[in-house]
C-alpha cells in the first residue's frame, strides 16, 4: 500500500464512520502528524475523495461533503440500476460454494452484533453479484459508487432494528439465487435496496427535524 492510499483509506474511513463529519474541514496538518507522513501524499489522497464526492473544495479548505436526501436516493437509484443489471448476468455464474461461505459469514456476524463485520460481508456479497462476470465497464461504473455506497450503508446502521431485517432480506436473495429464479432474486434484491434507502432516508429525516 503506498502512502496515498493510506492516507486515502484513513479519511475515507473516517468520514464513512461519521468520525469526520458532513461540513467539518479536515486538517491536512492533523492528518500529517496522525499518520506520520508528509503532506504530499495526504493532498492526493484528499483530491482522490473530491473525486469520489466525499469531499468538497470552498475556497481553500477542505470540507466533509453533506450527506443529502437527494444525493441519497440518486446513489439508490443508481445502485438498483447497475445490481440488478448485474444480477441478470450473474446469477447462473456464482458457485454454491461461495453463496455458503458468505451465508455462513453472515449468520456469524450476525451472532456476534458486529456491524463493521456485517457490513464487510455486506460488501462482499454485493460484489459477489456484480464482479463474477468480469463486466470491467460494469466495475467502473460501481467503483464510482462505491465510497457512496459505503456511507449509505454504514448510515442505515444506526437503526437498531436494521440487521435484524438486513439478514432477513440477504437470506432471502441468497435463497432465490442457489435456485437459480432470476425473477424472484431480482423482487428480492429490489426489496433489500429500497429498505436501505428508507432506513438512510428516515435517519436524515431525524436529523432535520
Amino acid at each position: 500500500m503506498t502512502r496515498k492510499e493510506e492516507a486515502y483509506d484513513f479519511i475515507k474511513n473516517k468520514i464513512v464512520q461519521n468520525k469526520l463529519h458532513p461540513n467539518e474541514v479536515i486538517s491536512e496538518n492533523q492528518i500529517t502528524d496522525q499518520l506520520n507522513m508528509s503532506r504530499t501524499p495526504v493532498r492526493e489522497a484528499i483530491k482522490q475523495l473530491v473525486a469520489d464526492g466525499l469531499v468538497e473544495m470552498r475556497g481553500r479548505e477542505n470540507v466533509v461533503t453533506a450527506l443529502t436526501a437527494s444525493d441519497v436516493q440518486e446513489v439508490y437509484e443508481l445502485r438498483s440500476l447497475l445490481e440488478t443489471f448485474a444480477l441478470k448476468k450473474t446469477i447462473n455464474l456464482i458457485p454454491e460454494f461461495k453463496l455458503d461461505e458468505i451465508d455462513n459469514k453472515f449468520r456469524s456476524a450476525y451472532q456476534a452484533k458486529d456491524w463493521d463485520i456485517y457490513l464487510k460481508v455486506d460488501t462482499e456479497f454485493h460484489e459477489l453479484i456484480t464482479h463474477i462476470a468480469g463486466y470491467e465497464r460494469l466495475k467502473q461504473f460501481l467503483k464510482i459508487l462505491k465510497a457512496q455506497t459505503a456511507r449509505t450503508r454504514h448510515v442505515s446502521s444506526y437503526n437498531p432494528y436494521r440487521m435484524d431485517r438486513s439478514i432477513e432480506e440477504h437470506q432471502e436473495i441468497i435463497k432465490w439465487i442457489r435456485e437459480r429464479n432470476l425473477d424472484e432474486a431480482e423482487k428480492a434484491l429490489a426489496y433489500h435496496l429500497q429498505k436501505v434507502y428508507d432506513s438512510v432516508k428516515a435517519y436524515l429525516n431525524y436529523l432535520n427535524e
